[in-house]
C-alpha cells in the first residue's frame, strides 16, 4: 500500500499544478458568484436559487475536472514515457491504478473544498445557513466525482483522450437520465425495445442518484432545502457509487495489465 500512496502523492502534485484545471475552477467560482445576481432578481427565493445554482455548479464542474484529469492522466505518462520508468520497477499495476485514483481523488477533494468555500460565502451573504441536508448533498456530489474519475480512468486505459472524453460526457448525460430509460422500458408502445432498454438501464451509472434535490424517494421528499436528506437514501446512493467505482477500477487494472509497456 505504501507504493500506492507514493504514486498518489506524486499524482496529486502533478495534477494540482495543471493550469487548465484552474481555468475550469475559475468558471465554477464565477457561476457560484453569479448566483448572487440571480438571487436578487428572483422573488423571495434568494437562498433557494443560491443553493440550486451553487450545487449545480459544483457538481457540473467537478465532473468536468474529473473527466479532464482522468482521461489525460495515463496518456501524458505514456507520451512522456514516465510510465515505462515506473512500471519497469517492482510496481504492481493494481497499486499503480489505485495510486493514480487516490491522487486524483485528493486533487478533486481540494478543488471541491475551494468551490465549497466560495459557495458558503455566497450563501452567508444571502442570509442562508448550511444545514445537514446541504452537507449530505455535497457528500453525494463528491461520490459522483469519484465515480466519474473511475469512468475516465477506465476509458483512458484503452482509448485516446478525445474518444475517452466523448464516452465520459455521453455516459454522464445518459447516467443523469438513467431513470427515464427505465420508464421508457415499461411503456407498451416501446415493448419491442424493452430488453435493450432494461440492459442499458442496468449498465449505465445511475448518476441521477447523486443530485437528490427535488426527488421523490419511496414516498419521501428528499431535498437539500429542508433540514435533512433521508439517511437511507444517502447510504444507498453512496454505497452504489463506491461499488460502481470499484468495478471500474478493477476493469482498468485488468485492461492495463494486458498492455505491454515494458
Amino acid at each position: 500500500m505504501r507504493i500506492a500512496l507514493t504514486i498518489a502523492r506524486n499524482t496529486f502534485r502533478e495534477a494540482i499544478r495543471d493550469r487548465i484545471l484552474y481555468g475550469i475552477l475559475f468558471f465554477a467560482v464565477a457561476l457560484i458568484l453569479f448566483s448572487l445576481v440571480l438571487g436578487q432578481i428572483s422573488f423571495d427565493e434568494e437562498i433557494r436559487v443560491t443553493i440550486d445554482v451553487g450545487l449545480s455548479g459544483i457538481s457540473f464542474f467537478s465532473v468536468l475536472m474529473s473527466i479532464f484529469l482522468g482521461i489525460t492522466l495515463l496518456h501524458k505518462e505514456i507520451e512522456k514515457r514516465t510510465i515505462y520508468t515506473v512500471l519497469s520497477k517492482p510496481v504492481p499495476r493494481p497499486m499503480y491504478v489505485i495510486g493514480k485514483f487516490l491522487g486524483l481523488s485528493a486533487t478533486l477533494l481540494v478543488l471541491n473544498l475551494m468551490m465549497l468555500a466560495v459557495f458558503l460565502l455566497v450563501l452567508r451573504i444571502q442570509g442562508g445557513t448550511a444545514g445537514g441536508g446541504l452537507a449530505m448533498a455535497l457528500l453525494l456530489v463528491y461520490v459522483e466525482t469519484l465515480l466519474i474519475i473511475g469512468l475516465a480512468m477506465f476509458f483512458g486505459s484503452f482509448s485516446s483522450p478525445f474518444l475517452s472524453g466523448l464516452f465520459c460526457l455521453g455516459l454522464f448525460v445518459a447516467g443523469r437520465n438513467a431513470d427515464l430509460i427505465g420508464e421508457l422500458a415499461r411503456r407498451e408502445s416501446l415493448s419491442f425495445l424493452a430488453p435493450v432498454l432494461e440492459v442499458a438501464g442496468a449498465i449505465l451509472p445511475s448518476l441521477y442518484l447523486f443530485y437528490p434535490s427535488g426527488k421523490m424517494v419511496e414516498g419521501s421528499w428528499v431535498t437539500v432545502h429542508g433540514r435533512f436528506v433521508e439517511s437511507g437514501y444517502l447510504v444507498h446512493a453512496t454505497g452504489y457509487g463506491l461499488a460502481y467505482t470499484a468495478v471500474l477500477l478493477a476493469l482498468s487494472i485488468l485492461l492495463l495489465s494486458r498492455r505491454d509497456f515494458v
